[in-house]
């Protein structure tokens, strides 16, 4: 595992930590603060990546990595999850109005949240949902280094696997502030520098897609 640090971009990574610090003052701790269309769809995404422990009992409790956390809605659903009862849950955001919410939010001993862009503990599972999504002002080719290099970093940090979701290339409508990643490139990347025990899953197909990578 490395617990080297990742570099933070202020070009980059600031205008969407502005942003989604506006979006909090205007929407509060709803999933309009982080820019899902609607609830249904936020939790979908939670709950493909709850399928991967879903099946673990409360005899095998596990840590997770959120990255992109947000106000904590992943936690509402993960933290009953027979895996979790025990565990250990650990959010990170890059917006710090973010963090404050789910600090007041979620009043947990099993949650931990903290400002960063990258994980600062070593977790069992490590997920990424929507979190890649939203570019603003930066080039395609500099945002798709950026979530290269955060993915390796995050996959050094996770002792089982990973998940993470991502609009696709293939989505019929397009946005200039979000970025679109083409799967068969992440696929191809996830099996040659994370593990070849990568996985493509196209559930949200066209629109979005989503990789497991497992030690």
């Amino acid at each position: 595992m490395s617990e080297e640090k990742l570099s933070y971009d202020r070009s980059l990574l600031d205008p969407v930590a502005e942003t989604f610090g506006r979006s909090y003052k205007a929407y509060g701790p709803v999933h309009k603060a982080l820019a899902w269309v609607d609830a249904d769809r936020m939790l979908r995404r939670f709950q493909i990546f709850a399928g991967l422990i879903a099946h673990l009992g409360e005899d095998q409790p596990i840590s997770v990595n959120d990255l992109g956390c947000g106000y904590g809605p992943m936690f509402d659903t993960f933290g009953d999850l027979p895996a979790l009862k025990n565990g250990r849950y650990y959010g990170y955001d890059i917006s710090l109005e973010m963090i404050k919410a789910a600090r007041a939010r979620i009043d947990d001993p099993r949650a931990t949240f903290q400002v960063g862009h990258s994980a600062s503990k070593e977790a069992d599972y490590s997920f990424v949902s929507g979190t890649y999504n939203m570019k603003m002002y930066a080039s395609d080719a500099d945002w798709q280094a950026m979530v290269e290099e955060s993915l390796i970093h995050l996959f050094s940090m996770s002792r089982i696997g990973l998940g993470f979701n991502m609009l696709s290339v293939h989505n019929p409508n397009r946005e200039p502030t979000l970025y679109y990643g083409d799967p068969e490139h992440y696929l191809q990347f996830c099996q040659r520098h994370l593990s070849l025990n990568s996985r493509l899953v196209e559930l949200l197909s066209p629109r979005e897609f989503v990789i497991f990578a497992m030690r």
